[in-house]
């Protein structure tokens, strides 16, 4: 096994390039997409034709006490302009009594800010509506605001220990799904290391030797895992201590899932090993695949928007949905072995069908 190994290893030590391309790329997708998701989003919004502008900048003040958006008046021009050229994902027409959303997709950020604005306007229109019928409506707004800071009753929310409600952090959701993601794509060309020395005839030459077939099988999956679990290690490390994300501080629980993880990625790519017989079909068929596996199991969506059935049953056949429930978890909600317990045993039954199913597969194939 240890020949192997280092057969392995002195591979990587010639070409590192691989292994650190998708470390940075790894922590790229992060810093440009995580990031971005950690604060408030910035909109766009221009007044119609007409508008008078005290009304206009009285309808941006309102929209701005959300922590959600941060919105700023420009021209039309310029608005529609960077919504066209994608510089912007959405941005707000005002009207009197109406508005409109200009959006180049219809995501769940766009729906949020529709809700936001929304909400905005019928409070207005209700404030406005009362001074029309107020027989003396200078003032009226400041007394009704003054009244509304003050309400007579109010609603707390609470979580069941009586603690204070956190807001869903998406952009350390994307953190670990971009984690998690990538070190799918290293493991899978490390495994097909297997197709490649069967084709080529090595390892009929190494079973007349005297190393045994499951040490030549034992190398290839300890190296793949020592690989793929130093990768995540070492992303979640820079994001952590270089950049400043907020990953929690139980790391042993979150190094013990990522391990788990990548013990049950490297089984399932011994599964397309099995399935595609040869690196070249492996090469083709993997990577397409791989991609596919993050949407089904909506890891780059918030919780809730992901709602079809059959593919989240589909999802469950892949380790990813189980390790991003258990990182998840443990940085946002504390877990401990007794909640991991689940999502753990997931990957463990995962682990044990893929890696028996492979490598009977590619027994078979010889």
């Amino acid at each position: 096994m240890s020949a192997v190994m280092l057969s392995q290893w002195m591979k990587e030590r010639r070409s590192p390039y691989v292994l650190m391309l998708f470390i940075v790329l790894s922590v790229l997708a992060v810093l440009l997409f995580g990031s971005s998701n950690g604060g408030s989003l910035k909109v766009d919004v221009f007044s119609d034709a007409g508008m008078p502008e005290e009304q206009a900048s009285l309808l941006v003040a309102r929209l701005n006490e959300s922590e959600a958006f941060v919105f700023r008046m420009l021209e039309e021009e310029e608005v529609r302009k960077n919504v066209q050229e994608g510089r912007s994902a959405a941005a707000v027409r005002l009207m009197a009594d109406d508005f409109r959303i200009l959006a180049s997709v219809n995501d769940y950020n766009v729906q949020l800010l529709e809700s936001q604005v929304a909400s905005v306007y019928k409070e207005e229109l209700q404030i406005r509506s009362a001074m029309e019928a107020a027989g003396s409506p200078s003032g009226f707004r400041e007394d009704v605001l003054r009244y509304l800071e003050n309400p007579p009753l109010t609603m707390e929310l609470a979580s069941p220990d009586g603690g204070s409600v956190e807001s869903y952090n998406m952009g350390l959701q994307l953190t670990f799904a971009f984690a998690l993601f990538v070190v799918m794509f290293t493991i899978g060309f490390k495994i097909n290391a297997i197709n490649a020395e069967k084709t080529s005839g090595i390892w009929d030459r190494m079973v007349l030797s005297p190393l045994s077939k499951t040490a030549m099988y034992m190398g290839h999956l300890t190296y793949s895992t020592i690989i793929g679990f130093i990768q995540v290690v070492l992303v979640l490390a820079i994001l952590r201590f270089g950049f400043g994300f907020a990953i929690g501080d139980r790391y042993g629980e979150l190094l013990a899932v990522s391990l788990l993880y990548v013990v049950s990625v490297v089984a399932m790519a011994i599964l397309f090993t099995g399935i595609t017989r040869t690196p070249e079909k492996f090469n083709m068929v993997y990577p397409s695949i791989i991609p596919v596996i993050p949407l089904i199991s909506g890891a780059y969506m918030p919780p809730g928007v992901f709602d079809n059935a059959i593919l989240q049953a589909f999802a469950q056949l892949f380790p990813l949905s189980h390790a991003m429930d258990a990182m998840l978890g443990i940085s946002m909600h504390d877990f401990g072995w007794t909640e991991l317990y689940l999502p753990i045993a997931k990957l463990l039954l995962v682990t044990v069908l893929f890696m028996g199913i492979g490598i009977n597969l590619v027994e078979r194939n010889r």
